[in-house]
């Protein structure tokens, strides 16, 4: 009787340990998950403020151009 106490203890002992290391690693990869998606949305506005920027050179090379045809014409 003596045995099945220990064993018993030891079992639960184990089974707490291995279910706190399975919470600890869920809880970790929600926290991993959560970075990621917040990364990924800084990422594109990162992308779309890129692109307005090129879009905006772009505009001032085709006015540049504009003003350099004109001043040869003139």
């Amino acid at each position: 009787m003596n045995e099945w106490n220990l064993f018993e203890i030891i079992l639960s002992v184990l089974v707490t340990a291995g279910g706190a290391t399975i919470r600890m690693v869920f809880t970790r990869t929600d926290r991993l998950e959560r970075r990621i998606a917040t990364l990924e949305t800084r990422t594109a506005v990162v992308q779309e403020r890129t692109v307005e920027i090129f879009h905006r050179l772009e505009r001032i090379e085709s006015k540049l151009d504009q003003l350099l045809t004109k001043e040869k014409n003139d």
